[in-house]
Formats: C-alpha cells, structure tokens, sequence
C-alpha cells in the first residue's frame, strides 16, 4: 500500500485541533484520511471500512478515547486486523499513559507537541501496522494451509478417499460401536495384485486415472452407509457395522469379487485389467475386538491368501491366537454353495 493510500480516521470534537490535525497530514503526503467528531460515528466507519491508523482525543462526549480503543481492538480481533491507536490528550501523567496502554492504546501524545510530533508519530506508526497487518495475513494464509494439511493428512488426494490413517480412525470407531452396541465390526480389503506391472509399463497418470476408475466402482458394489478408504496405493477397504458374525458366507461378497476380478478399466492408455484379492476380517464382543492395527494386520494376511489362492478369503478374528504384532488365525477359502443367499443388505446377488 502507497504512503499515501495508508487509511487514517480521526475522532475529535475539537475544531482547532482537528484543523491542525488535517493540515500535517495533508503536509505528510497522507491523502486517505476521515474526519469524525463523533465516537459512535467512527465505530461506525470502521465496521465499513478499516483504518490502520486512529487518531482520537482522549475526552469526548458519548464516549471518551479509552473505550472507543477497546471497541476498535475487539473489532480488530474479529477481522484479524490491526489498528494503530494515537491517543491525544493534555493529561502527561504516568498513571494516565498506563490507562491508555492497558486499554490497548499503541501511542501517547500530549495535544501541546501536535504540530511539532504528530507527523513524525504517524509515520512511525505507518511502518508498524504495515509490517502487522502483512504478518497477520501472512497467519492467516498459514492457518489455512494448516488446516487443508490437516484435511488432506487423512485424504488420499486421488481418489479423495480416506488414507491409512482416516481408515485407523474409522476401524477404531466402529469397534467401539460393536462393543456399545451390539453386533460385529468387519473390514473388507480389496488389493490389486498387477499395480505395480501396470505402473512400469504406464506411469503414475495411468495409475491415477485407473485408481479413480476402480474406487467408483467399488463404491457402487458396497452399501451406502459402508465407509470405502484407500489405506494403501494398492488396497481398498470398506469397513462395516453387522448383526453378527453368521452374516459370513461366501454369497455375501461374490458380488464384489465378480465384479472386479480380471475386470478391465478404461484409461487415456486404454482398457487396463486388474487383478484383486478380496479377504474379510469380523470381530465381534465373542472373539475379542482388536486394536484398528492389529485388525488391519490380520485382515491383510487373509488378503495374501486370496492373492495366492484367487478366491475370497475371510476369517473371524480371535484374539486368543493374536497378539500385538500380528494375528495368526488362518484364513478360509471361500466356495460358493449352490442357492446360497446372501445376509449383507446391499451386497447380495442381484
């Protein structure tokens, strides 16, 4: 901002000194300056427009100097901005600078020095809110970065899904629904076992565009209220709340792995097919409810199964052979029985 646009408002009821008050400014080269006699007023003219430098005599009617500074320094608070306050006054005493100061006063001047201080105050002044006003929005700017990293430390910034972290979280809440409430805590991984090749031969936009391809599909395969995260840049989980463990069985996901298995998506680089693992880990107040990590740990050790084995795999999980590290329950091949129904709403055979 020009040393001459630095906004400046005024608050006397004294003519004379307001006239002397214009008058070194205008010789200062300061060109953006209102006049008040009237504290309410100036509050007034603040609300609509900030000044970054007030100039107010101490005894007024309505309202003396000390309150209207503590009503800009609240305003500034709300607005994060700064006001450099000047207090005139004919009162020299320690005692009254101390009052002007605890009531947020920046600046103390004896009316008798105007005409031979007052330019040199202000223009001090102009440096200082200056160099206030561009760190606070300097913290302001930070603030907001801080909390976009907040939100995105949780976000993958691909699919707009939940990380790791967000699916910790997430697990985490939902034991703690089971164990409050009733019924089992399951977590369904998704991994594709080809990503990898598929990133070699072409590239991490490729990666990106088939990533954001197979989470919308997936997303229709589950129920609405099932929260789909992307803990790992190869893995999908979808954690759920059940009735119980006897909503296991295979019908309940052949939908999900039917849908995805050896499917192709289409890229820039053209149709690209996957190759998923599909494992289910359930926990419930019987078998012991895990810690989020060690849930996590176990449900992808059935999913290493269902790599090797090209079926879904599932496990109840017990935390009699579990322990912190890891848990060592072996998972399950599932076979699809003739007829068999499904028991997860949402995720049956349509």
């Amino acid at each position: 901002m020009a040393h001459a646009d630095i906004p400046i408002l005024v608050v006397d009821d004294a003519k004379f000194s307001s006239a002397i008050i214009a008058k070194a400014l205008r010789a200062g080269g300061f060109k953006n300056v209102r006049f008040t006699n009237n504290p309410l007023q100036a509050l007034r003219s603040i609300e609509k427009q900030a000044a970054q430098i007030l100039i107010a005599d101490w005894l007024m009617p309505t309202m003396d100097g000390l309150e209207l500074s503590r009503r800009v320094k609240k305003l500034d608070e709300s607005e994060t901005h700064f006001t450099y306050v000047i207090l005139l006054t004919a009162r020299d005493d320690t005692d009254s600078m101390h009052d002007a100061f605890d009531a947020g006063v920046d600046d103390f001047l004896n009316k008798a020095n105007i005409r031979t201080l007052l330019l040199a105050r202000v223009m001090a002044a102009e440096r200082i809110t200056v160099r206030e006003n561009e760190l606070l929005r300097t913290n302001k700017i930070l603030r907001k970065k801080i909390r976009d990293l907040t939100t995105t430390d949780v976000m993958d910034p691909v699919t707009g899904l939940g990380n790791l972290k967000f699916t910790l979280r997430q697990l985490e809440s939902t034991a703690k629904q089971a164990e409050s409430r009733g019924g089992a805590a399951c977590l369904l991984l998704v991994g594709i076992s080809n990503l990898e090749d598929i990133q070699k031969q072409h590239g991490q936009p490729v990666i990106d565009e088939l990533m954001t391809g197979f989470s919308a599909k997936l997303r229709q395969l589950i129920r609405p209220l099932d929260v789909l995260t992307r803990p790992e840049a190869n893995m999908f989980a979808v954690t759920m709340l059940q009735p119980g463990l006897d909503s296991f069985n295979s019908a309940s996901f052949r939908r999900v792995f039917d849908n995805l298995y050896m499917q192709s998506f289409k890229t820039s680089e053209g149709f690209i097919p996957v190759v998923v693992g599909v494992s289910l880990t359930a926990a419930d107040a019987t078998t012991g409810l895990p810690d989020a990590k060690v849930f996590m740990r176990s449900a992808y050790d059935t999913l290493v199964q269902s790599y090797e084995t090209g079926v879904i795999c599932m496990t109840p999980y017990d935390s009699n052979g579990a322990d912190t590290d890891a848990a060592e329950e072996k998972p399950q091949e599932i076979e699809e029985e003739p007829g068999e129904q499904s028991d997860l709403n949402g995720l049956q055979e349509e």
